[in-house]
């Protein structure tokens, strides 16, 4: 299947999926991280794991070796950027998937709208926590009153400390973002690079 053909597949099964949520409502809406700045998250963020609804969850579902690069968009000097996620389908030598994300109207600082194709919802996309070799991002979007979200655990490297990895989810569940009390899912990155 040809790339454009297979993201007009992805984009339909996303609208879709979108209305297939666990739950009714609006999307929690946190603050960005304390001191964010763009420069600091722009670059390579492997993800360590997440906790994700079914309908945001279908081009990852069989997603392992997770990358997202994020880079500013070319001339704009407003916090537009793309999100390059990229991914190998159920093991490491798996099929090539890959979907960018356009980070546009950010505001504040770390808070965006994430959109994949023209048609597709834009959802909130906002890193609630940053380090120098870590994050968390918070994606959520409401269809019809169905929300879908997803909480993603990024580094720097493939690896993190299993200690920061639990402090980050627990930062990120008391801030109310896991409304269904979804399980993590750790993302395999071995043997992946």
């Amino acid at each position: 299947m040809s790339s454009s053909r297979y993201q007009m597949v992805l984009g339909l099964v996303l609208l879709v999926t979108a209305v297939s949520s666990v739950h009714g409502g609006s999307c929690p809406s946190p603050s960005p991280a304390k001191g964010y700045t763009d420069k600091a998250y722009y670059g390579l963020w492997y993800e360590i794991g997440k906790i994700q609804t079914a309908g945001g969850a279908y081009f990852e579902k069989d997603c392992v070796c997770t990358t997202i690069n994020v880079k500013p968009k070319k001339g704009a000097n407003n916090g537009d950027a793309t999100a390059v996620n990229s991914c190998r389908k159920l093991k490491p030598n798996g099929d090539f998937l890959n979907a960018t994300g356009s980070l546009t109207n950010e505001g504040p600082k770390g808070k965006w709208k994430e959109g994949f194709f023209w048609f597709t919802p834009k959802v909130d996309y906002t890193i609630i926590e940053l380090g120098p070799d870590f994050a968390v991002e918070f994606d959520c979007g409401s269809t019809f009153g169905l929300v879908n979200y997803c909480i993603h655990i990024l580094s720097r490297t493939p690896t993190q400390n299993k200690t920061l990895t639990t402090t980050l989810l627990k930062k990120a569940i008391n801030m109310g973002l896991n409304v269904d009390n979804l399980d993590f899912k750790q993302t395999l990155q071995d043997g992946c690079w």
